[in-house]
């Protein structure tokens, strides 16, 4: 072979060489997508076409509506399955995919747009979705028919700033399925894991106010085992809806902004056992009609009242001025020994009492998880009422009184 044929050769397979390279740089290069259309109704608009009553229903949706939103929701770490979640400012929205596997196209931050066509608005116990309707259940949509609903728009860009969420009483309906963050909270029960192995679990989140909202996890996701942290930060999610239950939905372990802080141990601070008469005794004090007495048979505190007319009889502590500098100070009874029968009972609190007069205080129920909240615990006049109603016959029997909360070690 002369040098010039061989010159000519070399020349070929560098231009091949270069060639290939050039292709191999535009394949890994992905379009951007575009829609050539726009939305024509919101999303808060779509979602007043299902009024949400009774759970599990759905409505048509007007021929060529099209909605547009931001993608918040990722099945990456497997806690968000078969659906993608979006939103735009107005409200959010749920759409059922039958595709297992949605991430790699569809990712936090994205822009799309969906065709509704022959889509309906649904629930699911009360949290909207988007899909199709079938034997009593909203079914998602198939892989395949993906391109004929969904349409990506632009670049991947940021996902939307959360909205601040200090207390569950700040919720409102247009924030479900939107992105939140849940502000100054804790888990109820650190380390226990996200989920329990053989199903979907929910955990307490207990807000700056002691209010509460569920953090709902998936036994599928890859986090699930993992120990809930110890220590007060931020929660980001997507806000859903369970029937009447506000649920958080984590994407992965980025959105827990909890640092571990050390190891918390429960203290009883305060126990009447009531093994002693607690009116003699123990600085108790009842007022209102009388009808309490002193069970010594059952050690117990008991009220029960035989005649037709009804009571209002109320069961007052001593002031508790040792709760304050505690978290998470809560009020229990052995409610496997706490007897009612009929009647009416009530738990309260209260921080004005003046000893004698109880129609001049201001009396709040314990919430139902018992927690006290901290403006009262730090009270020196913080004092608990038991306020009984009934008649005929009708009995309440308390056989003791106990209040734990968490210290620091």
């Amino acid at each position: 072979m002369n040098t010039i044929h061989k010159i000519k050769l070399a020349f070929i397979a560098a231009l091949l060489l270069i060639g290939g390279v050039s292709c191999d740089k535009e394949l890994d290069v992905a379009p951007v997508m575009t829609y050539d259309g726009q939305a024509n109704m919101t999303i808060a608009e779509l979602n007043a076409l299902h009024p949400v009553g009774s759970s599990d229903s759905y409505d048509s949706i007007p021929a060529g509506t099209v909605i547009s939103g931001i993608i918040v929701s990722s099945d990456q770490q497997g806690n968000c399955y078969k659906y993608l979640t979006i939103q735009d400012e107005t409200g959010g929205i749920q759409i059922k995919i039958d595709n297992s596997s949605l991430y790699p196209k569809y990712q936090i931050g994205q822009r799309i747009y969906v065709e509704c066509k022959d889509l309906v608005i649904g629930d699911y116990h009360k949290n909207r979705q988007l899909g199709f309707w079938s034997n009593g259940s909203m079914v998602g949509i198939a892989t395949s028919q993906e391109p004929l609903y969904i349409f990506r728009d632009g670049e991947v860009g940021a996902e939307p700033a959360p909205i601040v969420l200090n207390s569950q009483s700040e919720v409102t309906e247009d924030m479900i399925n939107r992105l939140v963050v849940l502000k100054n909270c804790h888990f109820a029960n650190p380390g226990e894991t996200y989920s329990e192995p053989d199903a979907s679990t929910s955990r307490d989140i207990i807000m700056s106010d002691n209010s509460i909202i569920v953090l709902r996890t998936s036994n599928y996701a890859k986090f699930a085992s993992q120990p809930l942290p110890n220590g007060t930060g931020d929660i980001v999610g997507i806000l859903t809806v369970y029937n009447t239950t506000l649920q958080l939905t984590i994407r992965d372990l980025n959105d827990v902004r909890i640092a571990n802080t050390p190891p918390v141990e429960t203290v009883e601070l305060f126990r009447v056992d009531f093994s002693n008469d607690p009116i003699a005794n123990q600085g108790w004090s009842v007022l209102g009609d009388e009808g309490w007495f002193y069970y010594t048979q059952g050690a117990a505190f008991a009220i029960q009242n035989q005649e037709d007319a009804a009571i209002d009889s109320w069961l007052v502590s001593p002031a508790l001025n040792n709760l304050g500098g505690y978290d998470n100070v809560t009020l229990t009874l052995p409610d496997e020994q706490c007897l009612v029968t009929n009647g009416t009972a009530y738990k309260y609190y209260s921080v004005d009492f003046n000893g004698t007069d109880v129609n001049n205080a201001t009396w709040t129920e314990v919430p139902a998880n018992g927690i006290l909240p901290a403006e009262a615990t730090n009270n020196a006049n913080l004092r608990i009422a038991f306020r009984y109603n009934g008649f005929g016959g009708d009995f309440w029997k308390i056989p003791g009184v106990k209040i734990t909360a968490v210290a620091h070690q």
